[in-house]
């Protein structure tokens, strides 16, 4: 469909633009991403979410080409600054974590045991024992029975205690509430 001047509706110069420049745009990613190329489907993908959100700015071929290109190197500079931040975090964190007094190191020491947790038990298990739900609020949230956070509740502390078992004991796995207590 065509406004009445003879130019393609937004969204026909979206697809356009899409079916035209994905590749070039994937390889544009690819050369300049420094964090990992597990990410360039992921930033490529966000490059044409700004695109389909603009699609009534996109300016007509052939300036809609480099507009995608203006496009995708502001996207690709907000990753990599996330990126960026979230390095510093992590070794700000473990310097902190290095200097950190016992009861941190237990608190650590746990966080990194349910980490290695799978995630279905993982997430069960915070929402219980870190967030404070019940039984009950928690099969609202995760969307299953009562019966299935209660078994998943003793299979995650069982794994849990056995990660914890391999690299120091934690006090906060007693600290889990049962599934009596929960019903």
């Amino acid at each position: 469909m065509q406004h009445a001047g003879g130019t393609p509706e937004p969204v026909e110069r979206f697809h356009t633009l899409y079916e035209n420049c994905y590749q070039a745009i994937y390889a544009y990613v690819l050369r300049r991403t420094t964090a990992g190329h597990d990410d360039v489907p992921d930033i490529v993908a966000e490059v044409f979410v700004v695109a389909w959100r603009r699609r009534h700015v996109i300016p007509e071929p052939p300036a809609g080409r480099l507009w995608l290109y203006g496009v995708a190197r502001r996207v690709l500079r907000n990753y990599e600054r996330r990126v960026s931040r979230r390095q510093r975090l992590e070794a700000r964190l473990r310097e902190e974590a290095s200097a950190a007094p016992a009861d941190d190191l237990a608190y650590l020491s746990m966080r990194e045991a349910v980490a290695r947790l799978r995630p279905r038990y993982r997430e069960t298990l915070r929402l219980v024992a870190w967030d404070g739900l019940s039984h009950t609020e928690a099969a609202a949230v995760l969307g299953c029975s009562v019966n299935a956070v209660a078994v998943t509740i003793h299979r995650a502390k069982a794994q849990l205690k056995k990660e914890l078992s391999q690299t120091g004991p934690g006090p906060a796995v007693a600290s889990v509430p049962s599934s009596a207590s929960e019903s």
